[in-house]
């Protein structure tokens, strides 16, 4: 995939993508060839809060913004990605639904990183995947920090967050499936 065109993944672009920042080149040749391109139309959902988790996404042009819902229904704007930025990183981490949305603002591309090519990626050159997995976990702890500012600035606590009770009773349902 050398040439850059409408459907061809741009690689210095990855090498600039925060989340594949530092990677040494051979790594990001191997993520290049493991993108793909997908346009997307205004309005058009990448994601869905509560959907099952299978790829991330990486904003080459436009815009991506990220909503969810309150307990009470409401959709609330979380944040617009621009090119550059990622969505759907943390279903490369966890085995958790889809936390947020993310809908395109205005016609869109991104590059698409399904689970299967990391999967691909982990049996094959493991030192891509745990180079790649340190990344993702950076910027999910950047993200962190992020909220636990806009936590303090608004006067709020997160009750049950770093308790250990709460860690083991959400591990305990992610590791036995429910009944039925």
């Amino acid at each position: 995939m050398g040439a850059i065109g409408d459907s061809e993944v741009d690689r210095a672009f990855v090498a600039q993508v925060p989340i594949f920042a530092g990677l040494p080149e051979r790594v990001i040749g191997i993520l290049t060839e493991a993108l793909r391109v997908a346009h997307v139309v205004p309005g058009a959902q990448l994601l869905r809060e509560g959907e099952h988790a299978r790829s991330m996404f990486v904003v080459r042009t436009g815009e991506i913004e990220i909503l969810k819902q309150s307990k009470h229904g409401a959709e609330h704007k979380l944040a617009v990605l621009k090119p550059g930025d990622c969505v759907g990183e943390m279903s490369l981490i966890d085995i958790r639904p889809r936390s947020a949305t993310a809908r395109a603002v205005g016609a869109a591309t991104v590059y698409v990183l399904d689970q299967s090519e990391i999967a691909k990626i982990s049996r094959t050159d493991m030192e891509a995947y745990e180079l790649l997995v340190l990344n993702i976990a950076r910027e999910i702890s950047r993200r962190l920090r992020c909220a636990d500012d806009a936590m303090v600035d608004m006067g709020m606590t997160a009750t049950g967050m770093w308790s250990d009770a709460a860690l083991a009773s959400e591990l305990g349902k992610i590791a036995k499936p429910a009944a039925g």
